[in-house]
């Protein structure tokens, strides 16, 4: 007989207490048992000793599927245990619902114990190799508050400088392309600095018409101008401790720029129609996509003198496709969480999935990522996600430039969000997370025209 110490733990529930020491007797050689007879006394055997097997009678405490609210117990404390439903014979629905809700396999009434042994073995060796895979050295930051998740060198070095910057008040500009994670980034920033207690206010500088920017920025007093009833507080005074996000900074105007560099030097704001100004204490994270936004050129979409005071420090964020393997350690992150988002205990990638998501450019990077894996969680069956799924199509390996696969995948996007907001513009804006304006440029970019039919 094995050394119990070496034994793999088997929690056997069942509260039949003749049934449990035949099945005992009958496991013991393999196994070191752990007995259990309700959901109260199995959390228990958990407690003192998590183990990854467990065999479940179904038909506990009076209740013929006791065993389904035991399943979504012991799941919600450890993920990876492998749990074996024994149901009996009439019980055929509740045998599958155990399986949706994550059981590893189920045997019915009366037991064969060969057959029992097998399905225990199958799952011990399963989850020794998971156990493998859990040892293994990560890099992804074990801080339930860190948003970021990656293991590519590059972004390793982007977690290490984060953490650094965390310590310091000087201004931040994170560049990078649409989805990269930049809001991410200065929340990560914001959340392990001396100024988490406060508050964190996002602003998205594109998304706001230029008419009412300043006045949202700055605020107003009473009677600054027709429609100005009473005084507003603007986003830069209620940042006041905390830090101030400027997403998109380089879709600022020009003539709004000069007042925010001067509230940058000396921290001071006036606001609109006011004649004093107030002291603050603010720290401003900007971020941007455009790959030109200093300089003298035409082009340039940030004057030289506040592209400087900004971005005391620089961070670029890589696209996913330069990150290796990360985008696997992405979706990984995206699938654990939908599990319990959509019910799906079992949900992963088919293998061909996974090489399918290594092997795609990713134009719109992890907000893309995202999106097909949230689609894919909703249309996939038996809880695989398979590489049509994904509905990556010709993109893989394809000839497209970044260009024209960025532009499809917008497309592609805007089309999703009006077809489940049934061709309402308002509704779709708010799923893709512009105003109803942007949604608009957006759709004519990309070619998007609704028919409206005239009534009569």
């Amino acid at each position: 007989m094995q050394d119990t110490i070496t034994m793999t733990k088997l929690i056997l529930v069942e509260d039949d207490a003749g049934l449990r020491e035949q099945m005992k007797w009958a496991l013991g050689e393999d196994f070191q048992v752990l007995e259990a007879d309700s959901l109260d006394s199995t959390l228990a055997c958990l407690d003192s000793d998590r183990s990854p097997l467990i065999c479940l009678d179904m038909g506990l405490e009076g209740r013929s599927d006791r065993g389904l609210d035991i399943i979504d117990a012991v799941l919600a404390a450890d993920r990876t245990a492998k749990i074996i439903a024994v149901t009996a014979n009439r019980d055929g629905a509740v045998a599958k619902e155990a399986i949706r809700r994550g059981a590893f396999d189920y045997l019915s009434k009366p037991l064969d114990m060969d057959s029992l042994k097998s399905v225990l073995e199958r799952a011990k060796r399963l989850r020794a190799l998971e156990s493998e895979d859990d040892d293994a050295p990560s890099w992804i930051p074990v801080d339930p508050d860190w948003p970021m998740i990656g293991e590519s060198e590059a972004m390793k070095s982007i977690f290490s400088v984060l953490r650094r910057l965390s310590d310091t008040d000087v201004s931040v500009l994170i560049t990078g392309e649409s989805g990269t994670g930049k809001e991410l980034c200065a929340r990560a920033i914001h959340k392990h600095s001396r100024r988490r207690n406060a508050a964190f206010v996002p602003i998205n500088c594109g998304a706001i018409p230029e008419n009412l920017l300043e006045s949202e920025l700055f605020g107003y007093v009473k009677g600054a101008f027709t429609g100005a009833d009473a005084d507003k507080m603007g986003l830069i005074e209620s940042a006041h401790k905390g830090t101030l996000f400027l997403d998109e900074i380089g879709d600022m105007p020009h003539t709004l720029q000069v007042k925010l560099l001067r509230f940058l030097q000396d921290q001071r704001l006036q606001r609109v129609g006011d004649t004093r100004a107030r002291a603050l204490d603010v720290r401003i994270i900007a971020a941007t996509n455009k790959s030109t936004l200093s300089g003298s050129g035409e082009d340039a979409a940030m004057r030289t003198d506040l592209y400087y005071r900004l971005s005391e420090f620089e961070i670029k964020l890589p696209p996913l496709r330069e990150r290796g393997r990360d985008a696997l350690v992405l979706a990984a992150g995206i699938l654990d969480r939908n599990r319990q988002r959509f019910g799906q205990p079992r949900l992963r990638m088919s293998s061909r999935a996974e090489k399918a998501v290594l092997s795609y450019g990713w134009p719109g990077n992890v907000r893309e990522l995202e999106n097909r894996l949230n689609r894919a969680s909703i249309t996939c069956k038996g809880q695989i996600i398979e590489e049509e799924d994904l509905q990556l199509g010709d993109s893989i390996g394809g000839n497209m430039s970044y260009r024209e696969a960025r532009k499809a995948f917008e497309k592609n996007l805007l089309l999703n969000a009006l077809h489940r907001s049934n061709g309402n513009v308002s509704l779709a804006a708010r799923t893709v997370g512009v105003t109803r304006p942007t949604f608009y440029d957006m759709m004519r970019k990309t070619g998007i025209y609704i028919r409206t039919e005239a009534k009569v």
